[in-house]
This record gives structure tokens, sequence and C-alpha cells, in this order.
């Protein structure tokens, strides 16, 4: 059920997200065509001039509106659907309240990598020059990485994975602390958007005095025993990572409960 959950998602907010993304990209290759790589001498004597200029603008809009659009969905499809009018039937369905929460949450999360890659790939569509590219530029890349395993072994490609894997538990965290606040905004019979507001700062302002404590403490530890720590930095390196993913993984656990807790046994739909 869960995955079916997820395609309805999917086809839902990508009616949304997709012609946006088709039109960065459109407008990325109208600049490219346009200027070329010449931005440093961008003017009115440039091809377009100031048709240029305002496609640079409508550029930088769009890029701004894949990110914004993307984080407004992510929580409109949670209000509305959820804790909105739609839950009359989210919640007459034959599936359990935290798969409802997960499947918006996975969905959210993809669309929030999907808008990072449409974005990367729009840069260096703009950046890449034919003229200046180095077809040995992969044989080079190929040997640098050949170079980092003979220097730290299978454990820095380890340590690459592990930065990876706490970048998506911290995207999750702060996707799950957003729907926790709107969550906990609803129990309130009047003003539940600004409830919302001031549930999210309470729960920032939790969350960051936790945080600040354990860096503190932790810089305290690295003070005691810095000598014993140079010696074993990689290590060191991955034991930040793992502590940082810990406490992101604590704190989603938290709020995701406290998302289902409330969505289940305390909803308010009118």
């Amino acid at each position: 059920m869960l995955g079916k959950l997820m395609k309805y998602e999917i086809k839902a907010t990508g009616r949304i997200l997709l012609p946006l993304y088709g039109v960065l990209l459109a407008f990325t290759l109208i600049n490219k065509l346009f200027i070329g790589n010449n931005w440093d001498t961008l003017d009115a004597s440039t091809l377009g001039g100031i048709p240029a200029v305002l496609s640079i603008f409508a550029y930088g809009v769009t890029m701004a509106a894949i990110f914004i659009v993307t984080f407004f969905i992510i929580i409109q499809r949670f209000y509305k659907n959820l804790l909105g009018d739609e839950g009359y039937l989210m919640h007459t369905l034959p599936v359990t309240t935290w798969k409802n929460i997960l499947s918006k949450l996975l969905i959210g999360i993809f669309w929030t990598v999907i808008s990072g890659i449409v974005a990367i790939l729009s840069i260096f569509i703009l950046a890449f020059s034919v003229s200046n590219f180095d077809p040995n530029f992969f044989n080079e890349l190929g040997k640098v990485f050949s170079e980092i395993y003979k220097e730290v072994g299978i454990s820095g490609f380890m340590l690459f994975l592990e930065f990876i894997l706490a970048v998506f538990i911290q995207m999750a965290m702060g996707i799950i602390m957003i729907y926790a606040s709107i969550s906990i905004g609803h129990l309130f019979n009047k003003r539940k958007i600004l409830s919302s507001f001031g549930a999210f700062i309470v729960l920032n302002i939790i969350m960051n005095t936790i945080t600040s404590i354990l860096g503190i403490t932790f810089s305290w530890k690295l003070e005691m025993y810095a000598d014993t720590i140079n010696q074993h930095s990689l290590g060191l390196l991955h034991g930040i990572i793992w502590g940082v993913i810990a406490v992101n993984l604590i704190f989603f656990i938290c709020y995701f409960f406290i998302t289902n807790y409330v969505v289940k046994n305390k909803l308010n739909l009118e």
C-alpha cells in the first residue's frame, strides 16, 4: 500500500514540478544560445541585447522557483491531504497513519533531491564549453581517485558514503520537523498556521540547545585527548559523521512519533 501511496504522490506533485523543471532547462538552453560562455562581456552589444538580459533574469527566477515551489508542495501536500479537507478521504483508506506520513516524507525527499540534480545539471550546461573541455578529464579524474585510495584506502570512500547518508537523514529530519510543527499547530482551534510557526520555533530552539550542549561536550573531549586524536584523524571523522547521523536520527524518530500521534489520535478536521 505504501508503494501505491507514493505512486499517487508522485503523480500529484509531478504535474507541477516536472513542467517547472522543463522551463528551467529551456531557459538554460536559451541562455546558452544567447550568451554562450561570455558572461563577463554581457552588455547591450551581446547577441540578443535586452532579450538576453531578460532571459537571464527569467532563468534566475525559475531556478529560485524550483526550490520554493518544491518546499511549498512538501508542506501543502501534508497539510491539505492529512489535516485539511482531503483528510476525510485519506483517513478512510485502508492504510495506517504512519504510512500516509511516510509516503509524504519520502516523496518530499525525492523531489528535493531531483530539484538539486536538475539545478546542478542546468549550471553544468551553462558552464560547459566544448572548446575548453579536456578529453582526458575522466582519465585524470580516475587518477585522482586512485591517489586518494592509495592514501586513505577504502576508508575514504566509506567516509564519502557516510556523508551522503548524513545529508539524507538531515534532509528527512528537517522535513519531518516541519510536519511535526504543523501537527502541533493543528491542535489549536484558532490560528493554526501561526501556532505551527510557534511550534517550529520552539522545536528548533530545543533541538539547537541540545545539539549545542553536545557540541560543547564533544569539543571539551577533543581538547582532553588531542594527542591521541591527531594520530587517528580519519577515524575521528568517521566518528563525527556517525555522531551527527545518530543525533539527527533520534530527532527524526521523535518528530515522526509526534506527527504520527497527533494525526492518528488528535485529528481535528473541522
